[in-house]
């Protein structure tokens, strides 16, 4: 009967974690804020139950030093300078300590309150991912019943290009999910080491790198390669070789089950972008002209001039046919670009920032103001540079370092489980996501979670060992 009981306790603990994560990947203030209040309610709840040395709020604040600097630089830009817009970033990153405190406790302390059998860990990756998946593609049968849906094959446009746009939640949550689910998948691929369960591990890869291919997410295939990288730079090329000859299917079936995958990923994102893929060339052009050799006054520049990409076209095809400027680029992969640079243009001018606010990117350009104008990008590598200069870059930088050496010191002592370097790759691809997309309100929290859901793993095999 105890076990029992302790089954559904580990099991309804299980279903929490997963509604959190789940939350955390809705755009919706509501849907936060709910989370926020789970995770609160639930630290306060497990801090009773399990208590809490003095030990391990130390070690759960060390990982997290270099946020602790970047409040205090951004406290003290609000005391000296008077920089007001500091404040709701701030409060931002604070938010974010509730679920990796909370996370990291029940982790670390898990022996007492929820022991880690692969099937709960794994549920707090595969259900949220599910939920989504299910929504996106609950979202794209209606639009395709509705008729919104206009299925398009030309040399210039691939057959599903419109499918992305019918998501309520949208491209970036929803490929942040995905990513999520691939985790999760990839975690019944190490656990289940036969059939059916191998089957259905790589039904979970296959299932979530599909909807990312239909989603046309750049900015979650630069995530993928980032954090492929630097988790590569962690662990060295021979052991990250090893470990993906290990994760790979054996057996002929498997292997040719898997190039047919690739394939279908391929022939999927590319009909679901074809014309982005074909002006990404022109687009990286344009921007390195607009930015560094353009005579155009800086506001009616197109990276600055928002008003110029919601204006409506009047003749698409002859847009296209003629070739004028806003048809012949891929504007997600322009805008992103020119930003960059301009993010480390400002780094020359504004070395210590400008201090944050809500249209920070105005206040550079000397837009302030303009409805017409970008006021603010989506961009965090842009924001913090321009917000706050080069040292919060340097922090955050840091606050990665640290997490890729943890990494490199488990894996080489023989330690490292599959969960632990899985979980880090996750937090290294939102890392490297970080440098072309914008990673705040929820899925910062979501980011923190996840480093809490790390280092509590990471501090508690530790303990294991000295016992």
């Amino acid at each position: 009967m105890r076990k029992e009981i302790h089954w559904s306790l580990q099991a309804l603990i299980a279903f929490g974690l997963s509604v959190i994560f789940t939350l955390y990947m809705a755009p919706n203030l509501a849907k936060m804020q709910t989370a926020d209040m789970l995770a609160a309610v639930s630290l306060v709840l497990g801090m009773v139950t399990i208590g809490v040395r003095r030990t391990q709020l130390v070690d759960v604040i060390k990982p997290m030093a270099p946020i602790l600097v970047i409040l205090a630089y951004m406290i003290a830009q609000f005391v000296l300078f008077g920089a007001i817009g500091n404040v709701p970033y701030i409060q931002q990153l604070l938010y974010g300590f509730v679920p990796y405190i909370f996370f990291y406790l029940l982790f670390r302390n898990r022996a007492q309150l929820v022991s880690h059998t692969p099937f709960l860990f794994m549920s707090l990756f595969i259900l949220p991912g599910l939920v989504h998946v299910a929504y996106m593609y609950f979202d794209i049968g209606i639009a395709i019943r509705d008729g919104l849906v206009p299925f398009v094959a030309s040399s210039k446009h691939g057959l599903l290009e419109s499918v992305k746009d019918s998501l309520r939640v949208g491209r970036r949550y929803e490929s942040v999910a995905m990513l999520h689910l691939l985790c999760g998948g990839l975690l019944m691929v190490c656990h289940f080491r036969v059939s059916p369960g191998r089957f259905w591990a790589w039904s979970l890869v296959g299932l979530s790198v599909l909807s990312l291919a239909l989603l046309d997410a750049r900015a979650a295939y630069c995530s993928l390669v980032i954090g492929g990288a630097l988790m590569v730079a962690s662990v060295g090329p021979m052991r990250a070789c090893l470990a993906l000859r290990n994760i790979l299917p054996a057996g002929l079936r498997f292997r040719l089950a898997l190039v047919v995958l690739l394939a279908g990923v391929a022939v999927v994102g590319y009909s679901a972008g074809t014309s982005r893929w074909m002006a990404m060339s022109y687009s990286a052009q344009a921007a390195v002209h607009d930015v560094f050799v353009s005579h155009e006054e800086l506001a009616r520049r197109p990276y600055v001039d928002a008003g110029y990409w919601n204006m409506p076209i009047e003749d698409v095809k002859k847009c296209y046919l003629e070739g004028y400027f806003r048809c012949k680029v891929d504007q997600s992969a322009y805008l992103r670009i020119a930003w960059m640079l301009e993010g480390l243009l400002a780094v020359i001018d504004h070395p210590f920032g400008i201090g944050y606010s809500d249209n920070y990117m105005g206040r550079l350009w000397g837009v302030e103001g303009d409805v017409g104008k970008y006021q603010r990008i989506d961009n965090f590598l842009v924001g913090q540079l321009v917000s706050f200069g080069i040292i919060t870059v340097v922090l955050y930088g840091l606050l990665c370092c640290v997490l890729m050496c943890t990494l490199r010191r488990v894996v080489r002592s023989g330690e490292a489980t599959a969960d632990l370097v899985l979980v880090c790759w996750l937090i290294l691809a939102c890392i490297g996501r970080g440098l072309i997309d914008v990673f705040s309100e929820g899925l910062w929290r979501y980011l923190m979670a996840l480093l809490g859901l790390y280092y509590g793993l990471l501090h508690a095999n530790q303990i294991r060992k000295k016992e």
